[in-house]
């Protein structure tokens, strides 16, 4: 059978292909971000590339973004918007999802991705809307109360990327299962 770390090339190149779904017009919030990085953090032997394609997957996809179609949230940057302080909040999320679901999927099982699909979806929904409202130039003030309508204007959001995470989650790792099964299938008739 083809060992699980084995696998990164395999994993590397599906991670990159579905990243390509934050480029197409989508619902807000909905992405393979999180769906990506619990998978890389399910098959990668080494969790920090779990961790790496993540952010740089993020990172690239944010880039073209932000001087897209996204550019007009800039109005204070000259040139081209090479990192904002958004940026840094989702990279926390990714590497904290890295970590929680490396942990819950050394057994995999559909209980412990559907716990890592949720657990991960709470924990960007919790990075990022604190993030917003920590942004220098938030629309929240900067106290108990601004903090909650941060949370509170996040909830459609959190929905979303639900929605997302099960979705993603559920294409890459049955994609994935596909592939290991047709890959053991051709060493057998193969003789290999």
């Amino acid at each position: 059978m083809m060992k699980r770390n084995n696998t990164i090339i395999p994993v590397i190149l599906l991670m990159v292909m579905c990243a390509f779904a934050r480029l197409i017009p989508h619902l807000p919030n909905f992405t393979p971000t999180e769906g990506l990085t619990i998978f890389g953090a399910a098959y990668l032997s080494k969790k920090h590339w779990a961790f790496i394609a993540s952010a740089a997957v993020m990172y690239l996809s944010d880039f073209i973004i932000n001087n897209t179609v996204a550019r007009a949230y800039f109005p204070d940057v000259e040139g081209i918007v090479w990192i904002s302080n958004y940026m840094f909040y989702n990279l926390i999320a990714i590497g904290l999802i890295v970590v929680v679901s490396s942990h819950l999927l050394k057994k995999m099982n559909v209980l412990n991705i559907g716990t890592s699909v949720l657990l991960s979806s709470i924990i960007f929904f919790i990075i990022t809307n604190f993030g917003a409202w920590m942004y220098e130039n938030s629309l929240y003030t900067h106290d108990l109360n601004g903090l909650m309508a941060s949370f509170t204007a996040g909830i459609p959001f959190f929905r979303n990327s639900l929605l997302s995470n099960i979705l993603f989650t559920t294409i890459l790792f049955g994609s994935f299962e596909i592939f290991l099964s047709i890959a053991e299938r051709y060493k057998k008739t193969a003789g290999i």
